[in-house]
């Protein structure tokens, strides 16, 4: 009688050890295929590249404000962009996409303008002095920003791609920077005391403190394949908000990032 008994604790006890074997395989291969799930979705449908770009463009009023009567001379230097990203087609064969990148990028400009009546902040004499001017005025930019583009891809044919969709940029460089010559300023009011800059006189302003930290706005573009790794990309983008903070007032027109990007990539 006990050893029935043994014996039937014993296979008691082996068929609750196989049935735990059962339950901690059958959890180890849904943790393996979860996992598989999820190193595919990096894997198939989608495409990985890195691209560089040169820009031309400039940060710019909506329009031409009255305030600004000539532009003498435009320089939009050499800025230039890196980025990576990635390309998730929604199913196989699919026409449609969705790319997140990370871009590093610079966005700068040189002008000279004639004014009339320009609303600014100058330093003269170590002294701060704000007014309405009228005269010359030269204007440096050139900012850095780190990019993330979130954007819609159209696969329009074997060659080529539309793409179009929002960016968000964080500042981490700044210049906004000039002088003021060969001119007159109306200190505080357009009929205010007159303060002139002639024969080579100057005043230098700096805004670089005002440069809003945080850019967004919308980017429009297409790229055509030279082959199934290299291709050529061009686009335009624009900000939505101004360059400038929201309290500044020593300029009293918005000014957007309004840049044409011209570039290459490679997909890997």
């Amino acid at each position: 009688m006990m050893n029935i008994n043994n014996k039937t604790i014993v296979m008691n006890r082996i068929l609750y050890v196989v049935a735990i074997c059962l339950m901690v395989t059958q959890y180890a291969q849904a943790q393996d295929s979860t996992a598989n799930r999820g190193a595919n979705f990096f894997i198939t449908n989608i495409d990985y590249a890195v691209q560089a770009q040169f820009s031309v463009g400039g940060s710019s009023p909506l329009g031409m404000p009255r305030e600004i009567r000539k532009i003498e001379s435009f320089n939009p230097g050499f800025s230039f962009g890196l980025e990576a990203n990635a390309t998730k087609w929604i199913h196989e064969n699919g026409k449609w996409g969705v790319r997140l990148g990370l871009r590093f990028e610079e966005k700068g400009m040189k002008t000279n303008a004639r004014v009339k009546n320009y609303l600014t902040e100058v330093v003269k004499d170590n002294s701060k002095v704000r007014g309405y001017y009228t005269g010359k005025v030269q204007t440096n930019v050139s900012n850095t920003y780190f990019t993330i583009p979130v954007l819609a891809v159209y696969k329009l044919s074997d060659k080529w791609n539309l793409y179009g969709g929002l960016y968000f940029s964080r500042l981490i460089d700044n210049t906004f920077d000039g002088y003021v010559s060969d001119g007159y300023l109306r200190q505080n009011t357009p009929t205010g005391t007159k303060i002139s800059f002639e024969d080579g006189s100057q005043a230098t302003y700096d805004f670089s403190d005002n440069i809003r930290k945080f850019q967004w706005g919308t980017q429009l573009g297409t790229e055509w394949k030279m082959n199934k790794h290299f291709k050529l990309l061009t686009d335009l983008t624009y900000s939505f908000n101004n360059i400038l903070e929201k309290d500044f007032n020593s300029i009293d027109f918005s000014m957007h990032n309004i840049y044409l990007n011209i570039g290459f990539g490679y997909s890997f």
